[in-house]
């Protein structure tokens, strides 16, 4: 598989979780890779950053332009993919990312290297996603749909869209936000949950995470995310070691299933999926309440 767009591997401390996700890279052996590291947080971080990186460094075995984005003080997660991919974006018109937990279906590849040539100069498409949480509840003809549903456990995007990208979300201080907020998500949504996190991260100098502030890029410039017919990224790094994944129990893979896409690619008409969505954001919102509610039992449980 010869691709055109660069792979981003996006790494930290957890070396078990990258060499599985790496030899998947290698399988695909892009022409040009960019890895991105924080530095460790602690002076018990440094070994384990050292080892990931030495790894993915001396394990490539086939011709490549290797970028290293490295930095030897602990930006936190937010800060980091955001000032690693601004690094990236400046050389790459384009790029396919992965964290050191996102395992891709090999199709995975060809699959976001082919969407982004094609709708390379259609500015309202912004975002592909890798992974689909919930594939049952998308029952179409065609390789994928658009959504306004922005996963990030194995995703693509373009420069054009990056450069809109604003870590601070500074303009939702000034957005009507019931308004916003209702066009992109639907009736059936936590939409109260959704606007806390986005005004948590508003105007926020410490922010703990970044993505959200990449769904409100998306959203704002009315860019579309394409969510594939099936589920091609499982997340392997849920468990005590994670950052924002964090659970007692490691979870072996979430969703456990991977499935291969078939080429050629059956292109949907560029509108967004509004049953799916519907469906999606309903289905979201009641494991939400489950877990709340899970947590409220815990709670009563420990008094």
């Amino acid at each position: 598989m010869s691709l055109i767009a660069p792979v981003v591997l996006i790494i930290y401390k957890r070396l078990e979780t990258t060499i599985r996700v790496f030899e998947k890279i290698k399988e695909v052996a892009p022409n040009r890779l960019y890895l991105i590291a924080d530095g460790p947080k602690q002076e018990t971080d440094k070994d384990h950053c050292l080892k990931v990186r030495t790894y993915v460094e001396e394990n490539i075995n086939w011709p490549c332009d290797l970028v290293k984005i490295y930095s030897e003080v602990n930006l936190g997660c937010a800060k980091r993919v955001q000032s690693g991919l601004d690094k990236v974006f400046e050389n790459e018109e384009m790029a396919i990312i992965l964290e050191d937990d996102t395992l891709p279906e090999l199709s995975f590849f060809r699959f976001c290297d082919e969407l982004l040539r094609y709708y390379k100069n259609n500015s309202r498409v912004a975002h592909i996603s890798g992974c689909n949480i919930h594939p049952e509840l998308l029952n179409i003809n065609t390789s994928y749909c658009f959504s306004s549903v922005v996963n990030i456990w194995g995703w693509a995007t373009w420069k054009r869209n990056w450069i809109n990208y604003d870590i601070n979300m500074s303009s939702w201080e000034y957005t009507d936000k019931d308004s916003f907020i209702s066009k992109w998500t639907s009736p059936k949504a936590d939409s109260n949950g959704l606007r806390k996190m986005f005004d948590l991260h508003c105007n926020n100098k410490d922010p703990w995470t970044w993505d959200y502030q990449w769904l409100y890029a998306c959203w704002k410039h009315n860019g579309l995310s394409i969510v594939p017919k099936y589920n091609l990224i499982s997340n392997i790094g849920i468990g005590p070691m994670a950052t924002n994944t964090k659970t007692k129990k490691t979870i072996k893979a979430y969703p456990g299933k991977t499935f291969k896409i078939k080429f050629p690619l059956v292109h949907p008409k560029l509108t967004r999926n509004l049953s799916f969505d519907d469906k999606y954001y309903k289905k979201r919102k009641i494991s939400w309440i489950r877990k709340f509610i899970n947590n409220i039992k815990s709670i009563l449980i420990l008094k």
